[in-house]
């Protein structure tokens, strides 16, 4: 009789398991795709900008479309659950809007999710720089044991393949309707690449003297470029100093996260702290912020760098106290000036005023694009 009984409650454990991971797992007909008639052009811009945010790269129009279905598809996680888009929401600038994002089982991944924009203008990916190569790193992700599983590389095409719609997309896309996890990446990267955010109002006041400027936004600006260090490292045309490069800014006195594996050209040691310095553009809305997501608003990172930089060894020479945003030798060697600021490190205090934190923050806040948030080649586009 207990036998008996201890078989029923075991049968009704499986019953229930069963219908929740049903539950979780949405088989493809239950999410319904929805495409414009007329394939979105992707290769065009949304605003007149003086530089090129797309380097020169052609985007295909009918790969940028399959991209966009790509980035949205649930199918690419192992148990159905979670896509590109899941971690990375339009709204939140192709952030997310929480610490850490959850993955495929609902396990918190290591790292903030970063913003995705302007990736031509980008010349290496993730908060540490591993990956220089745009076509390697969109399929990083869906691979990734945390966040969505997918790690056998023919299982991800064979998936893919099972679909309907993706006949009539790769075919319009390549020209035929074979599928592989090359012309999966290929079709992400055209997506990817043709994210772009270049009509916020600091582009359009760059065009016009800002004269489309609030007073506390001029006084933040001139703090920006002028009174503080931070276009040293927020600079160039995607505000990230016109390149993908890696500082230590002392968020802590050691890092248990390590970020860039690499090794300090300076002093040789390894490198510890040091992440890489993303671009600001959209930045009032995609906190939390820093690599891994500690502070939760902008107030809270104007005061970090007010006064709370740590010393570290390897702090970033824009953040100490007798350089101020520039780089200076005490000597002809560079070790020279290495070990002199080695002993005395002396982490930098920016001594804001209230008012001026605020008009710092409302300036920051004219990078954000709302035509970018909204547009609708970007959105999810299953119903």
């Amino acid at each position: 009789m207990r036998r008996s009984h201890l078989t029923i409650i075991t049968l009704c454990s499986f019953i229930v398991l069963v219908f929740a991971c049903q539950k979780d797992t949405p088989r493809p007909e239950e999410r319904v795709l929805s495409l414009p008639e007329n394939v979105y052009r992707y290769d065009s811009l949304n605003g007149q900008v003086s530089f090129d945010p797309f380097e020169g790269f052609q985007v295909n129009n009918h790969k940028a479309t399959l991209g966009r279905v790509l980035f949205y598809e649930t199918q690419l996680s192992i148990n159905n659950r979670i896509s590109c888009g899941t971690c990375h929401k339009q709204a939140y600038g192709f952030a997310d809007n929480v610490q850490k994002s959850l993955g495929f089982m609902d396990i918190p991944t290591d790292r903030n999710s970063p913003a995705i924009l302007n990736a031509g203008l980008q010349e290496a990916f993730f908060h540490d720089l591993r990956e220089p190569i745009l076509d390697n790193m969109v399929l990083q992700p869906i691979a990734h044991e945390v966040e969505m599983g997918l790690e056998d590389p023919d299982y991800m095409a064979a998936k893919i393949a099972k679909i309907p719609y993706y006949q009539e997309l790769f075919s319009n896309a390549f020209g035929d309707s074979f599928i592989s996890r090359e012309r999966i990446s290929e079709a992400l990267v055209h997506f990817i690449r043709a994210m772009i955010s270049v009509n916020s109002k600091f582009d359009i006041g760059k065009e016009t003297n800002f004269v489309n400027f609030t007073e506390e936004e001029l006084v933040g600006k001139e703090l920006y470029f002028h009174g503080l260090p931070c276009s040293s490292c927020h600079g160039g045309n995607n505000l990230n100093g016109g390149s993908s490069a890696a500082e230590n800014i002392g968020l802590d006195r050691w890092y248990s996260d390590r970020g860039t594996m690499d090794i300090d050209p300076v002093s040789l040691d390894s490198m510890n702290g040091w992440f890489k310095v993303p671009s600001l553009r959209n930045i009032a809305v995609t906190g939390p912020y820093m690599h891994d997501g500690r502070f939760r608003t902008l107030e809270e990172v104007v005061e970090f760098y007010n006064s709370g930089i740590q010393h570290h060894p390897q702090l970033s020479f824009m953040l100490r106290k007798n350089t101020n945003g520039g780089f200076f030798f005490l000597g002809e060697d560079p070790q020279d000036t290495y070990m002199n600021e080695l002993t005395n490190i002396q982490p930098l205090r920016m001594h804001m005023s209230e008012t001026e934190k605020r008009a710092l923050v409302a300036f920051m806040k004219t990078f954000t694009d709302e035509n970018f948030l909204r547009d609708e080649r970007f959105s999810d586009p299953f119903q």
